[in-house]
Formats: C-alpha cells, sequence, structure tokens
C-alpha cells in the first residue's frame, strides 16, 4: 500500500507495451478521480487514495507511473502520453484541455461519462451477437458429434447386413469419412487462410475494402454503421464542449475509430474544414454513410454554431435506432437459426435413421 510520503524511487513504473487496462478500470479511475478533485484533494493524495482502492496490477503501475510525474511537476497528461497503448489521444486531449483551462474536474467527469456509455454500447451488440453465436455453435458441436463419433459407430452394423443404403445417407458417410480423411489438412488449411487473412489487413487498402464490405452485410451492416456514427458523434460532442477546435476534433474522432471506411471519411472532412466547406455538404454525398438526420442536424449545428449539442443529439438518437435495430436483428436471426439448425441436424439425423428405419421393416418381415 503507497502512502503520502512514501519513496517515489521505490514505486514499480516498469509499464510493458503488452499492458491493458480494461474499461472497468479507466472508468474507476477517471470516476475516482474527478469526484477526488471535485472534493478539493490534491491530485497526489488522490491518485495514491485510488491505488489503495484497486486490486489491478496493471492500473498499479500506470498510477506509479502517474505519481512519479507528478511528484516531479509534471502535468498529469504529460504522464498519459507517455503510455498511448493505454490512454488514446481523445483522453489526453481532454486532459490537456482541462489543465490548460483550469477546467480539469469538468474534464474527468466528461472522460468517465464518455467510457461509461462507449462500455454500455458495446456491451449492446456483444449482447446481440451473443445468442446466435451459442445457437451456432452448439448446433456445430451436436452435427459434428453425429458425423464423427455416432455414424461412425453405425458403419459396421450397415456393412454387415449388407442392405443398399439411400442415397442421402451414402452422401453423409461420403462427407463424414472425407473430412476425417483429411480432418488435418482441412485445419491446417484454414488456420493458414485466417493468417494469411490477419496478415493482408495489415496492408491499409485491404483493411479498408474489408470494413467497406462489412458494411455492406444485410442488417450487420446497418447496425456497424449506426455504432460508428454513434461513437463519432459522441466523441465530437465531448471534445467541442471542452473548448477543442473543431478541426483537432474531427482528427481525434478520425483515429477513435475502428472501421477504416469513417475514419477515412471524418479525416477528410477535417481537411475540408481547413479549405472553408462545411461539413454538412461532404456529410450529404455520402448519404451511405451519413443519414440525412445526421446532414441535417449538422447543418443546424453549422447555422446556429452549436456543433456539440447536435452531436450530441446524434449520438443519442442513433443509440437509441441502434437498440432497436438490435431487436429487429434478434427478431429476424432467431427464425432464420430455427431453419439452419433443422436443415444441418435434420439432414444428419435423416441419414442415420432412414436405414435403421429400414432394417427394423426388414427384421419384422
Amino acid at each position: 500500500m503507497l502512502r503520502e510520503g512514501d519513496d517515489p524511487k521505490k514505486w514499480s513504473t516498469r509499464i510493458s507495451p503488452f499492458f491493458r487496462l480494461s474499461a472497468k478500470d479507466k472508468i474507476i479511475f477517471f470516476k475516482y478521480l474527478a469526484v477526488m478533485t471535485e472534493a478539493g484533494i490534491p491530485l497526489e493524495r488522490a491518485l495514491i487514495a485510488i491505488h489503495n482502492q484497486s486490486n489491478s496490477t496493471v492500473l498499479h503501475r500506470v498510477l506509479h507511473v502517474m505519481l512519479n510525474d507528478t511528484a516531479s511537476g509534471e502535468f498529469l497528461s504529460t504522464s498519459l502520453k507517455k503510455m498511448p497503448h493505454l490512454f488514446d489521444m481523445l483522453l489526453t486531449n481532454l486532459i490537456t484541455v482541462g489543465e490548460t483551462s483550469g477546467t480539469l474536474t469538468s474534464a474527468l467527469f466528461r472522460i468517465s461519462e464518455h467510457l461509461e456509455k462507449t462500455k454500455e454500447l458495446r456491451s449492446k451488440i456483444r449482447s446481440a451477437f451473443l445468442y446466435p453465436s451459442i445457437v451456432i455453435t452448439g448446433t456445430l458441436l451436436t452435427t459434428a458429434y453425429m458425423l464423427f463419433v455416432l455414424l461412425p459407430q453405425l458403419l459396421p452394423l450397415f456393412s454387415s447386413l449388407n442392405v443398399e443404403l439411400p442415397w442421402i445417407t451414402k452422401m453423409v458417410i461420403a462427407v463424414s469419412s472425407f473430412l476425417l480423411a483429411n480432418g488435418l489438412w482441412i485445419f491446417l488449411t484454414v488456420v493458414a487462410v485466417v493468417i494469411v487473412f490477419l496478415l493482408l489487413t495489415r496492408i491499409e487498402k485491404v483493411h479498408y475494402a474489408v470494413d467497406f464490405l462489412i458494411l455492406r452485410i444485410p442488417l450487420v451492416g446497418v447496425m456497424i454503421r449506426k455504432v460508428q456514427v454513434t461513437l463519432f458523434s459522441r466523441i465530437l460532442s465531448t471534445l467541442l464542449m471542452s473548448g477543442t477546435s473543431i478541426v483537432e476534433a474531427f482528427t481525434i474522432a478520425s483515429t477513435s475509430l475502428n472501421n477504416r471506411v469513417y475514419r477515412k471519411a471524418l479525416s477528410i472532412i477535417g481537411s475540408t474544414i481547413q479549405e472553408g466547406e462545411s461539413i454538412s455538404s461532404y456529410l450529404a454525398k455520402h448519404s451511405d454513410l451519413f443519414s440525412p438526420l445526421v446532414t441535417q442536424m449538422v447543418s443546424v449545428g453549422e447555422e446556429t454554431g452549436k456543433l456539440d449539442e447536435s452531436f450530441d443529439f446524434v449520438a443519442k438518437f442513433t443509440e437509441k435506432e441502434l437498440d432497436d435495430a438490435t431487436k429487429t436483428l434478434t427478431t429476424v436471426l432467431e427464425p432464420l437459426l430455427m431453419v439452419f439448425i433443422g436443415a444441418l441436424v435434420g439432414v444428419v439425423a435423416i441419414a442415420i435413421i432412414t436405414p435403421i428405419y429400414s432394417l427394423t421393416q426388414g427384421l419384422q418381415l
């Protein structure tokens, strides 16, 4: 446990590039720090208090770096910038603006609120795909058991009785035999394809093309577009409310998104602003990425000088649309999954049961 007055030289400040802070740890850190600074507690004492309340080893190391830096007279933002793999440009920029404008507490509250909403958004997306993933995995495991365990055990029986097998049984046996004989090569091929794909996505143009295609997937693409619009709208709103310039806000927002198509669009918008063009004019030309509502709200924000409020409205409205899209996706996927399960498991089950039924009928005769 660290205490006020402990020797900073004894604090472990080694931060591995592989260290990662969970979203929960970041939320706890920024929220606690905001509450304590609002109460008038000095920064160093606040950092020590957070250290003593946390059980995260990574957060402890991060706090050691911050305590060491602040004890040396450095700004908190300077300390955060030393760990870019843990704190992105959005967070460090908000802290910098808060320190220079004397509104550090407000900046900390904005960061914690942004992180909480982002975490909630990601949880919604994970929840939407959790049910289909479980169903598909269970179906594949059941089918694999029937193909590779149950069917091979029945093959000697079919052969010994010298019965003409139905075509569907022959087809399933052929598939099972092929997979069992070439399983290792198929597995290695799949692994090789995945590795090659991951290596290719390191190339910016390939990654951009993949992201572009993902946005065109029915239902899923719609959800991803809404997620990206919600994220960048919330980021821009947070940055603009903190006093960040519009050009810098778009630059930071473009680096904070994971979809290369939207990243490129936002970086282009940043350039067009510097050239004197309006944001809404660019959005109107790319209706496949930005809905008419987004374009209209941004246009109103430009006219009234309240872009921060416009982006905040867009973020809240699009998140509500995302909730509806998530429910729609679940509703549509349920019958499709039932058809998928019935078709896959049904074919294998019929292939196994049909010859057994034929055998029992023959014995009765």
